[in-house]
């Protein structure tokens, strides 16, 4: 069980992110938040840098909810921001596969994140 802001919390954060990087076209912000991501999966919400951040925060503790439905999430956003990072680490920039396989499995985590952070869908 989590406190059910931390994903709001995190997922928010993510799409700004993921929003500003490509606006600046700040292609390291992806795979850094692939491997924020990652840590998360794999270690659970002891290692998610996210709601660390969040927990620094003075803000009260919310309603408690599951933990697997956020970390599903986290899965799918790993799988997809792993894919824009190896896209825009490997190909050639400003090419259609940059474009298409670097910073739209990345923007399509944004728009999903910020949705989940929204609707809390």
């Amino acid at each position: 069980m989590i406190d059910s802001r931390i994903p709001r919390f995190s997922q928010g954060l993510q799409a700004v992110v993921l929003a500003v990087a490509f606006l600046l076209d700040w292609i390291w912000a992806v795979p850094i938040l692939a491997a924020i991501l990652l840590a998360s999966v794999l270690g659970g919400p002891r290692w998610n840098l996210l709601a660390l951040l969040y927990k620094a925060l003075p803000i009260p503790p919310g309603e408690m909810e599951p933990a697997a439905p956020p970390r599903f999430a986290q899965m799918i956003g790993t799988v997809f921001l792993t894919i824009g990072s190896l896209t825009l680490v490997t190909a050639e920039e400003g090419s259609t596969t940059w474009w298409v396989l670097g910073w739209g499995p990345a923007l399509a985590v944004a728009v999903l994140s910020a949705l989940a952070a929204t609707t809390s869908f």
